[in-house]
């Protein structure tokens, strides 16, 4: 029987491994949003079952146990719905699934149904396979193999497209009715998740067009895509111990609910009335000072001024152009550029950005240079005086 060897590259990998199994486990166990929070898990488990195969691969285990070669290659058509899905329910906490979800997984199976004869080979010929396709470290690819790794990219992208305008089109709804950062900050974790996924499956790509012009690679090159893979994880791990509240479901009213909040576009304006509501509006929010609430939304603003929110969102729309999360930012920022620019040191960055209306610095620090082009460090040094 073939020796074990465990090198740096196998550890790195079970190590990636381990983690996604712990998250998965995290995240199953975790009894807010549960819904979303299942898909993701169930994602994490793919990849980590995926790792551990690499992983046994590399060490020789899969050449003692030649069940378990290429044994996870059906589920990775699973990652592209599970990602979806995902996105889908932590976008709307009421979104549920029906008999037709089932189709999604159907690549997955036709998959499973096309390896079978491969898996019903004896142990020492599906052994004698994979060493003749082996020569030293460089590796010889069956044309199967290219076709299953373009048509699992294709698959991908599919579902990272279609999440990506998802994403969009709740990002302007809500951005239309709240101006909750935490709700912003779920909606720029899942872009940034969006992105990586779609940076990742380029370089995949790469690997198959290369592979496909050379018809043979470096054992080294699976390896680094594998340690991407599996520092993913460790991210995804670290961004849900720093920000906890990506893993809970946005606490806005339902997709149906915002449209209609938002009302009919087309309603006509009186222009009379329209100038009484902006120099309401104007009036109020400078005496008032709504937007040092957190988590104002446009229907508790449209209520104090004794207006239809669908009203308040065109005037907003129309006077200012801008949506009504930015509207109320602009006005956190200029609370905090006063904070900023008194001579006292004793005001923390944190500290100021919760006395505005933000609870992240990370987003304070954002929204601010969006309106400044300033940290509000670099702001407080240029304009404080000191």
């Amino acid at each position: 029987m073939p020796g074990l060897t465990f090198n740096i590259w196998s550890i790195l990998i079970l190590v990636g491994a381990a983690q996604g199994l712990l998250l998965s486990i995290f995240l199953f166990l975790k009894r807010e949003n549960k819904q979303a929070n299942k898909w993701l898990a169930f994602l994490l488990v793919i990849v980590s079952l995926h790792l551990l195969e690499y992983a046994a691969g590399i060490s020789g285990i899969t050449l003692r146990y030649p069940a378990l070669i290429a044994i996870t290659y059906p589920l990775l058509f699973c990652m592209g719905p599970l990602y979806f899905f995902y996105c889908r329910h932590l976008l709307d906490k009421n979104y549920r699934l029906d008999y037709k979800a089932i189709l999604h997984f159907f690549p997955s199976v036709v998959v499973l149904l096309a390896m079978f004869p491969f898996y019903a080979m004896p142990a020492a010929e599906k052994v004698n396979f994979m060493k003749g396709l082996s020569d030293g470290n460089s590796i010889q690819i069956p044309a199967g193999q290219l076709v299953f790794m373009s048509l699992h990219v294709l698959q991908t992208v599919a579902y990272i497209f279609a999440a990506y305008k998802l994403i969009r089109k709740r990002e302007e709804e809500l951005k239309h009715v709240s101006s909750d950062v935490i709700v912003v900050k779920k909606l720029d974790w899942l872009n940034s998740f969006n992105r990586f996924f779609a940076v990742y499956l380029l370089l995949y790509l790469v690997l198959v067009v290369t592979l496909v012009v050379i018809n043979s690679y470096q054992v080294q090159v699976d390896y680094v895509m594998l340690l991407i893979t599996s520092c993913s994880i460790h991210a995804i791990g670290y961004a849900g111990i720093q920000n906890p509240e990506i893993f809970r479901a946005l606490p806005d009213p339902p997709l149906q609910q915002l449209q209609i909040e938002v009302g009919p576009k087309d309603k006509p304006r009186n222009g009379v009335k329209h100038a009484q509501l902006k120099e309401k509006l104007l009036l109020y929010m400078e005496r008032n000072k709504p937007h040092l609430k957190s988590d104002l939304k446009i229907s508790e603003l449209a209520e104090l001024l004794s207006v239809q929110s669908y009203q308040l969102s065109q005037l907003i729309n129309d006077e200012f152009s801008v949506s009504f999360y930015d509207f109320v930012n602009k006005y956190r920022v200029e609370e905090a550029k006063k904070l900023l620019m008194e001579d006292s040191r004793n005001y923390k960055m944190l500290a100021i950005a919760y006395e505005v209306g933000f609870n992240s610095k990370a987003t304070f620090n954002r929204v601010f240079k969006k309106f400044t082009d300033l940290t509000p460090s670099d702001f407080k040094e240029k304009f404080s005086g000191d």
